[in-house]
């Protein structure tokens, strides 16, 4: 590709990918982590395990329940003094409060960018767009910290949050606006063209579609397989008389 093709615009593309690439990630880490619950690999049946389970996910749906009817209607006071633990609301309310921070940091980056001559000059118009966008930048940080995170643990958890991905967006986004036009519009193409193969044939010749179809199969195969097993339980002392009468009987004929 490099013998083919212009280096420079080589390495555009690669890095308004990456940097793509990094600003997702840290996006869905902020979202993520304000979901009310997350999913896990499910460990072997256990009766207990599974009324215990089922127990819990009762008493927490009835909690949210609760929550959800005392807060139904969302205000500013909800806002500021969420509840305790995460809830669809408090998600909902994460999910629009990162939206509005990628926007802020488009229009922060772009003023940095392109509107320096004017910051420079101190114009007034400038001045109070930088300010206000940088103290909505800032708020609406605040205003995420302040929703209930999931407590589950899990084997790594980004630090200091929602800061250091909020920051990631930040210098992610503006080094992508640094790139030049004929970037973005390679680049626009290509993601064009992407989606189009990706709904038109990916999505419809998943692997991964296929082996989450499968294993919903082989659940309920296992489930069938697992209700069979308190007959087989229910048959095993009776065949283990008979063998211990068998026995008997042999024992005594040979005495």
């Amino acid at each position: 590709m490099a013998f083919l093709f212009d280096l420079k615009a080589l390495v555009d593309m690669m890095s308004i990918g990456t940097l793509l690439a990094y600003s997702l990630v840290a996006t869905c880490v902020l979202i993520l982590r304000y979901q009310p619950c997350l999913t896990y690999e499910q460990p072997k049946y256990s009766p207990e395990k599974a009324a215990l389970a089922a127990s819990e996910r009762e008493s927490v749906v009835s909690e949210s329940q609760i929550d959800m009817i005392q807060k139904k209607h969302f205000s500013l006071q909800t806002l500021i003094n969420p509840s305790s633990f995460p809830t669809e609301q408090t998600s909902t309310t994460v999910n629009f409060l990162v939206g509005l921070l990628a926007c802020l940091v488009c229009g922060l980056s772009v003023l940095t960018t392109y509107g320096t001559h004017f910051i420079a000059n101190l114009e007034p118009w400038s001045i109070c767009l930088l300010a206000v966008l940088v103290m909505s930048f800032i708020v609406t940080i605040l205003l995420i910290q302040r929703q209930p995170q999931n407590q589950q643990k899990v084997a790594f958890m980004v630090p200091l949050l929602p800061f250091l991905p909020s920051f990631s967006i930040l210098v992610n986004i503006y080094l992508m606006v640094q790139l030049s036009g004929d970037t973005w519009i390679r680049f626009s193409i290509w993601m064009a063209l992407g989606f189009l193969i990706y709904f038109a044939y990916g999505i419809r010749h998943s692997l991964e579609g296929h082996r989450s179809e499968g294993d919903d199969d082989s659940c309920s195969e296992n489930s069938g397989l697992q209700e069979k097993n308190p007959l087989e339980e229910v048959d095993e002392p009776e065949n283990a008389n008979e063998s211990d009468r068998f026995l008997a009987h042999e024992r005594t004929s040979e005495c």
